[in-house]
């Protein structure tokens, strides 16, 4: 996939489910299973997703109704190429807390990438609708990319842009902008996004791509040439860079 902002999440999923037992036999099978836990977090963040997964089943055989723990297992087994046993995991998960957002906007993640990006919409809906979550730009993000993969092109506007007043530093939802507004002709407008990508210095290569294919069609050659060489500063090898040197020389 693209890059899919779930990572982070994942670890403030805390809701837990416990059946009537000992205090002290409960409590000492809880912070067993944090440790298991966190050791699974922890694996799974260096991409070790096997092991992830095995730190994740430890955990929940000490507490089977962990929803933090069954999504991270979730989140692993998807990484490990098995989703349906992710989508059953994160189900789980699920009933065992279902108000959460942050497994709401996991299950919406898991089911556009296994292709049903419809599907997926009403979970991050679900997700941002909860005034008190940590991450609405997250869900925002991932549901206007799977409603790229729709054709939606004006409902993923309208998720790029809440992902933007959710967090205005969020550069990912300013490039996305910059090519819908490519896309229906408004290059002004997508100049203005991409101004502020090119300005933070963690562009990337295809954001100035973009951004000289803007000044091109504008007319502005030198802006056109102040962002080339932008690019070929902090982009030098990049394959679209030297197709577009090559075009330059071409045309002299």
């Amino acid at each position: 996939m693209n890059r899919w902002i779930v990572l982070v999440i994942l670890l403030s999923l805390g809701a837990c489910t416990h059946t009537l037992r000992d205090p002290a036999v409960s409590a000492d099978a809880e912070q067993r299973a944090s440790a298991r836990l966190e050791l699974a977090k922890a694996y799974f963040a260096e991409g070790s997703h096997a092991i992830a997964l095995e730190e994740a089943n430890r955990a929940l055989e000490l507490e089977p109704n962990r929803a933090d723990v069954l999504g991270l297992r979730a989140l692993a087994l998807m990484r490990l190429g098995e989703p349906e046993q992710a989508r059953q995991s994160m189900a789980h998960a699920l009933r065992t807390a279902p108000e959460d957002p942050a497994l709401q906007n996991n299950m919406g993640w898991l089911l556009c990438e296994t292709g049903k990006a419809a599907e997926s919409l009403p979970y991050f809906d679900r997700a941002l609708s909860h005034r008190r979550y940590a991450a609405p730009a997250n869900a925002a993000m991932n549901a206007g990319t799977c409603s790229l993969r729709l054709n939606d092109r004006d409902r993923a506007e309208r998720y790029f842009q809440r992902a933007l007043q959710a967090d205005a530093g969020l550069l990912a939802a300013r490039s996305q902008l910059a090519r819908l507004a490519i896309e229906r002709g408004d290059d002004q407008q997508a100049r203005r996004y991409l101004k502020v990508v090119l300005g933070s210095g963690k562009a990337a290569s295809q954001d100035y791509a973009l951004a000289v294919a803007i000044e091109q069609r504008l007319g502005d050659r030198d802006a056109e040439r102040s962002i080339a060489a932008q690019w070929k500063r902090r982009f030098p090898e990049s394959p679209q860079l030297q197709a577009y040197l090559r075009t330059e020389t071409n045309e002299r």
